[in-house]
């Protein structure tokens, strides 16, 4: 009964391979890739829908039945390498999403024995080991699922914090959550003044906010925070000095975490961890004498831009979460997956054109969450639903009661998740 119900699940989602078949023509004996050829085959790469595939056959019914044996074999290898290469060379198809398979011949000795057809990925290896078998090649062509990130980046939403100096003395910059320290002399170009501009992103609203999520490569991370940081010279970013390290204290930031440095990719931020950044935890304490709290995590850099406080989740069962809309979304709407015992926030992909239903792939299993959706109406209120899914448990939702708050209050809400 759960593999049916699991069955049913990726069919509503278009999530499971659905194979259909067509058969290029090619010309009398011919194995060139002809404008003819090659216009069926575009044609019939555009028609796969994202996360489907197609078996193409390159034997017509009647070549099927005048050809011998041996002509089909010999035929039908060659055009299915040739095509192989047109769709991977021309059309940039990956040679992952390329498999060739062949249909053995009937072997009346042994009737209804037979082979299931065999599958490998296209490379010259690997056809090589099947290029001697008896039977019908064909190739299997995969679309590959297409997945886009809900909602956008909007760093600003939380505010700004800037300071100018001049670059032959350095200075602090001060945030909530964090302290910047520039050393004098710490950069070689031609402005005296430097603007410094610093972004934190600490809560769950900040991070919500702004369209900021918490992984690397697609697995997950748990935050202690994150920031932006950049620095001017007459409006254009300009690096620290080669051999110029800066100092940054995340001030409320109590246990040691990996740096991650983050770059825009695909609609959110992935980020990568820098195994060779030092970092120091000091325990937080007020100073008297400056009326300032101090300590924190400590990190000596030379490079600015995103950088996130992070470790790995622990690994173990992975899961999906699929969401189906009653109302269809758009590009502003945003879809995330908050843990309620980890510190980290996922990304929910559209898979189809008209953003009717979105998926969480490769979460952690087991975990109580929040799953929220939410739009930015105006400067001053957001139409948001929040839903409560244990995941691996829960598999689709499609059920949301949608209100109109105001910032403090959706801030107010997500904030005690953590």
């Amino acid at each position: 009964m759960r593999k049916l119900l699991l069955i049913l699940t990726f069919n509503l989602f278009c999530c499971i391979i659905i194979n259909s078949q067509q058969t290029i023509k090619f010309s009398k004996k011919s194995i060139i890739i002809s404008s003819e050829v090659a216009k069926q085959a575009r044609e019939f790469y555009s028609n796969i829908v994202p996360g489907n595939e197609l078996v193409v056959s390159v034997l017509t019914k009647k070549e099927q039945k005048k050809f011998t044996n041996k002509e089909k074999i010999n035929f039908s290898r060659v055009r299915v390498k040739k095509l192989a290469t047109y769709y991977k060379d021309t059309l940039g198809v990956n040679t992952n999403n390329l498999l060739i398979q062949y249909n053995p011949f009937e072997d009346k000795r042994q009737k209804g024995n037979g082979h299931p057809l065999t599958g490998v990925t296209w490379t010259r290896d690997n056809f090589k080991k099947i290029s001697n078998r008896n039977g019908v090649y064909q190739l299997v062509i995969i679309r590959a699922e297409k997945l886009v990130a809900s909602g956008y980046i909007n760093d600003t939403i939380n505010g700004v914090i800037r300071t100018s100096f001049n670059k032959k003395y350095g200075t602090y910059l001060y945030g909530e959550y964090t302290r910047v320290y520039i050393p004098a002399n710490s950069y070689d170009c031609d402005c005296e003044e430097i603007e410094l501009e610093l972004k934190e992103f600490f809560t769950p609203s900040e991070i919500l906010l702004a369209g900021l999520t918490t992984t690397s490569g697609g697995k997950t991370l748990m935050t202690g925070g994150m920031i932006h940081i950049m620095s001017y010279c007459n409006g254009k970013e300009v690096p620290l000095k080669m051999g110029t390290k800066a100092e940054i204290n995340f001030r409320t930031i109590t246990k040691t975490y990996g740096i991650f440095y983050g770059k825009e990719k695909n609609g959110i931020i992935d980020w990568k961890r820098d195994n060779n950044i030092k970092t120091k935890l000091n325990p937080i304490e007020f100073d008297d004498e400056m009326e300032e709290q101090t300590g924190g995590l400590k990190i000596i850099t030379d490079e600015f831009g995103w950088i996130n406080c992070d470790a790995f989740v622990k690994d173990g069962p992975k899961t999906e979460l699929l969401v189906d809309l009653e109302d269809l979304a758009d590009d502003s709407t945003y879809f995330r997956l908050i843990f309620h015992d980890i510190k980290s926030v996922l990304p929910g992909y559209f898979t189809n054109d008209n953003k009717s239903k979105v998926v969480f792939k490769n979460i952690p299993e087991g975990k109580k969450t929040s799953l929220l959706i939410y739009k930015i109406i105006n400067k001053t209120h957001i139409q948001w639903a929040i839903v409560n899914v244990e995941t691996g448990k829960d598999k689709i939702i499609s059920a949301f009661k949608y209100k109109k708050t105001t910032y403090d209050e959706f801030k107010k809400n997500t904030d005690e998740i953590w």
